[in-house]
């Protein structure tokens, strides 16, 4: 009886050392109504401050929900609208991961922090591809797609052509065989961040990896991401 307790207690253990080794960000912030759809089992949980994020989970705000999401190799930020669906396609290559951001509809800020991180977002209409910027994605439901430049610069593509994105600028992709058009933002035009920023998020997080190593990851949000 003993041998096989220890048998159980060693695959539980596996089992959650492997689930912890799929991580590839974290939710740091949930407000109202956000759901977590895991690609694996097909359930759908309630994102929770410190709820962990693996490749294929999609995220879900409700009409008054709100969330912020860090992945963990290099910190880079999603902040993810009200009535917003977003999928997380990230493949873990050695120290780094590979990162898309599938927007389905909706309104999500991206701020990536690392110039040698692969970060792109990709709608129904066109892909952006980044390195150290900051910028916002707006969907419509089964209509065009708008990008507002931050920080940086961001390259719009589509099959009909190649556009790029500057602080101040928008561009807007009306479907996937319109070419990125783009001019300078419209006063009140972009999403706002005022709500969701209204203090800076910092906590600290118990986290294993592949090989069962215990880390402290702390996580922090200046209040000017």
């Amino acid at each position: 009886m003993k041998t096989v307790k220890l048998v159980f207690l060693m695959l539980f253990t596996l089992l959650v050392l492997s689930a912890q080794a799929k991580t590839v960000a974290i939710v740091i912030k949930a407000k109202g109504t956000v759901t977590i759809k895991n690609k694996e089992t097909g359930k759908s949980m309630q994102a929770r401050r410190g709820t962990r994020l693996n490749d294929g989970d999609k995220i879900a705000t409700g009409k008054k929900g709100r969330a912020a999401v860090k992945f963990i190799d290099d910190n880079s930020l999603l902040r993810i609208r009200p009535n917003s669906t977003c999928l997380i396609q990230a493949k873990k290559e050695k120290n780094s991961i590979v990162k898309n951001i599938f927007v389905e509809f909706g309104a999500i800020f991206s701020s990536i922090t690392k110039q040698n991180s692969f970060f792109r977002v990709t709608t129904p209409t066109s892909v952006a591809s980044v390195k150290g910027t900051k910028f916002w994605t707006v969907q419509e439901y089964k209509g065009k797609t708008s990008y507002f430049g931050e920080e940086g610069v961001v390259e719009i593509a589509n099959d009909a052509g190649v556009a790029l994105l500057h602080k101040g600028e928008t561009s807007v992709v009306t479907s996937k065989n319109s070419k990125p058009v783009v001019r300078k933002t419209k006063p009140g035009e972009k999403p706002g961040l005022n709500e969701d920023n209204a203090a800076g998020d910092e906590f600290e997080l118990e986290f294993k990896d592949a090989q069962g190593k215990s880390k402290m990851l702390k996580f922090k949000v200046k209040k000017s991401e």
